[in-house]
């Protein structure tokens, strides 16, 4: 888990997602008259790919052939490798770059791949008569697959996105912002989509909130910045408000279980969950019964199981069967904002996108 790091802002609530799903799963084994118990054994991958690598290492000479993430898409990749040739079954909650959406391997993710939810994306800009755009993005795996699988599908449309990628891991971006706001004002575009993690993103806004310019324009994120408890500051706040920023993050449509699990969780955190919430609490689930079911801790025996309980598994984040690659097969997404609700700032879905049709509401 990402406790530290660009993606620790989120990384520390999923924290209590994870807990949730490893009580509500030994609960569960307990009243089928099952003599197991399931333990976490949690280290902190530090937003990192290299740290990744040596913490799922660290796990396999533990002995431990299950591994719940990571969640960036680079941190993925730079396992893969290691997982395959040791038959160690990775579930990611939360990477979704289409690069990895690969077959036979021992990756899986109970996310669909962002080539869906850049349409969706895609589709939210459009609907808003937006037809030029720069996105404005991590330089990293998820963030170059993203910028490339949206701009092809904003072109289909008719509209044209202007690339423009930062370094990520910086303390600041004072003057990766100022660019952008130069480009912006050269190119006079109608709207600036994010492709960011938390950390990075909160401090985007945070200067571009101060520039006249990119203060008049239309934005628009993808769902990486989702749950960051800085956007919902006032000052954030106040520029997510006036230039009415909309974002997509994957979401199963009307599930009854989300709401319970995402009621509970705000019981216990005092916010709602952060994205890809549900989809870490299924992945453990997920990831004990395969275990049950294959009979034996052998990685490839539980690899075997995981895509026939996948199957029947409907979940907090809705039906988890899984593709040809190992990614989730079904995805709708919601359409987020952050708002003035009750006094304070709180994330909002103010809508959803399924089946390629919007839904406001």
């Amino acid at each position: 888990m990402p406790l530290t790091g660009e993606l620790s802002d989120v990384g520390v609530q999923w924290r209590t997602v994870a807990d949730m799903a490893k009580e509500d799963l030994n609960a569960e084994i307990q009243k089928y008259g099952i003599k197991a118990k399931f333990t976490l054994v949690i280290q902190d991958d530090k937003t990192s790919s290299t740290e990744a690598l040596t913490v799922v290492q660290t796990l396999s000479q533990a002995g431990i052939k299950v591994v719940i993430g990571p969640a960036a898409s680079s941190q993925v990749k730079a396992v893969k490798s290691y997982v395959d040739d040791n038959k160690i079954v990775i579930i990611s909650a939360s990477s979704t770059s289409p690069t990895l959406a690969l077959p036979d391997d021992y990756i899986f993710r109970t996310v669909g791949s962002d080539a869906g939810q850049a349409k969706a994306l895609a589709d939210l800009v459009n609907s808003k008569d937006v037809k030029k755009v720069i996105v404005f993005h991590r330089d990293d795996e998820y963030g170059v697959a993203f910028a490339q699988f949206f701009s092809n599908e904003f072109s289909t449309l008719g509209g044209s996105a202007i690339d423009i990628k930062y370094a990520s891991g910086l303390e600041d971006y004072a003057s990766e912002v100022a660019a952008l706001s130069t480009k912006a004002q050269q190119e006079n575009v109608e709207a600036i989509v994010i492709i960011t993690f938390d950390k990075d993103g909160v401090n985007i806004l945070d200067h571009a909130k101060d520039d006249a310019f990119l203060s008049s324009r239309k934005w628009f994120s993808s769902e990486g910045i989702h749950g960051a408890l800085g956007l919902t500051t006032q000052t954030i706040a106040a520029f997510i408000n006036k230039t009415n920023l909309l974002g997509t993050r994957p979401v199963f449509k009307e599930n009854p279980l989300y709401k319970d699990f995402s009621s509970r969780y705000k019981t216990k955190a005092g916010i709602d969950p952060p994205v890809f919430s549900a989809n870490l609490y299924d992945a453990i689930f997920l990831a004990g019964w395969s275990i049950l079911r294959a009979g034996s801790y052998d990685g490839a025996a539980i690899r075997a199981s995981l895509t026939e309980v996948a199957k029947k598994y409907y979940g907090a984040s809705g039906l988890n069967m899984f593709d040809s690659a190992g990614d989730k097969m079904l995805q709708d997404y919601s359409i987020w904002t952050v708002k003035l609700l009750a006094g304070t700032y709180q994330y909002s879905d103010i809508g959803s996108y399924s089946g390629g049709t919007i839904t406001w509401g």
